[in-house]
């Protein structure tokens, strides 16, 4: 069972990672839903850092699932996964849709 949660959550966790080096390193913000290209370029840049750490996260989380099929040692995986999860999106969303526009 090991070897099917491994590449189950190896092609997740590979996904998010394509994701978050498409739009850190090649521009792509486009991917990122509900934007709609109405940032300056030094806020464009935060928000897809502020996104691709938010995917390399749900990454890291995802793997604590295969390091739990193989060795049994996390208690609780799916529950920290979640909660890992949730605080980023959470965080992510409080900073670009729940306070006031910065100044400037």
């Amino acid at each position: 069972m090991a070897i099917v949660e491994t590449v189950v959550v190896g092609h997740v966790t590979g996904f998010c990672l394509l994701l978050a080096w498409a739009i850190c390193r090649r521009g792509a913000v486009d991917l990122i839903a509900g934007y709609d290209g109405d940032l300056p370029p030094e806020r464009e840049a935060d928000l897809a850092r502020d996104a691709a750490a938010v995917l390399i996260v749900s990454a890291a989380a995802s793997g604590l699932i295969v390091v739990n099929a193989w060795t049994g040692a996390v208690p609780r995986p799916g529950a920290l996964a979640t909660v890992a999860i949730a605080a980023a999106v959470g965080w992510f969303l409080w900073k670009w849709n729940g306070r006031a526009p910065d100044a400037g």
